[in-house]
């Protein structure tokens, strides 16, 4: 069945906890040691997803004004994030604001701060075909915004590219049935009520992060399965999946090939959500 995760009733981690949750290559290349409790004192976070054996992650994280890394550092996994309040800086990068979004491909150099205080989605995509383990690399600053593990630019792209500091503002809303001329046929979906903004995506896979617009009334017929495993967490407004609320804040994740009851939303919401194969439900 479907898990689903109401953010409002977990606790913070902060600080040590943090630190701890992190993969070993991650933890062990956060900066002087002296300083590293100091400084993920301004970090909290609440994880969604865990998976240690891919180390593949979802977390809603939160650094507080000031927060700033230690080092310039690279990824060997991708890293993903989608701001939901406040900004952050990203040496080698740019600023990214709130409705911003990037997905980097491993081994860019990058580093990050905020003065204002941050509120963002952040995945680190684990192992998978586009992917890497979950890892942090120590670099000097004279090489941010550079790619590091590879001289070829198209390996150092990947399948979807260096999504850099997209405004998805600024990316129109694809209709239900248009959206479906191109992704496939849609059974399952309430076409005449939902939307679609694709942040990223591996065309050769499917696999893609967007934003899906329910608008009020919306609903599926019927209980279905996705043929790939599905995620989502409610940016605003609310929604149901059968007979669960999902109020604003909530997370939940469909697994593939498992039949889950329909998704509903009676005011209407925005969506994040992840879609590890072609996007359907059937």
């Amino acid at each position: 069945m479907a898990r689903i995760v109401d953010t409002s009733t977990m606790a913070w981690q902060n600080g040590g906890e943090v630190i701890k949750a992190m993969a070993p290559e991650w933890r062990a290349n956060l900066g002087p040691a002296e300083q590293v409790a100091e400084t993920y004192a301004k970090y909290d976070q609440k994880t969604l997803r865990l998976d240690p054996a891919t180390t593949r992650r979802l977390d809603l994280i939160r650094l507080a004004p000031g927060y700033r890394d230690l080092t310039y550092a690279y990824h060997d996994s991708v890293e993903e994030c989608f701001c939901l309040g406040g900004s952050c800086w990203l040496g080698g990068e740019g600023t990214i604001h709130e409705w911003g979004y990037f997905w980097r491909p491993p081994g860019w150099v990058h580093t990050a701060a905020t003065e204002e205080g941050f509120v963002a989605l952040l995945g680190i995509q684990g192992e998978c075909d586009e992917s890497g383990p979950a890892s942090r690399r120590v670099r000097p600053e004279s090489e941010a915004g550079r790619c590091v593990t590879t001289d070829d630019p198209d390996a150092a792209l990947g399948p979807r590219g260096f999504v850099k500091m997209l405004d998805s503002r600024l990316v129109p809303w694809q209709p239900g049935p248009v959206f479906a001329r191109c992704e496939g046929p849609l059974d399952g979906f309430d076409l005449e009520r939902v939307a679609f903004k694709v942040l990223s995506k591996n065309p050769w896979t499917g696999a893609q992060s967007l934003l899906l617009r329910l608008a009020p009334g919306y609903r599926q017929a019927r209980p279905g399965r996705h043929t790939a495993g599905f995620e989502a967490f409610v940016i605003t407004g609310s929604a149901r999946l059968g007979e669960t609320p999902l109020p604003a804040g909530s997370y939940f994740e469909r697994t593939a090939g498992a039949e889950e009851p329909p998704l509903a939303s009676e005011e209407g919401a925005i969506l994040f959500a992840k879609a590890d194969g072609w996007l359907d439900f059937r």
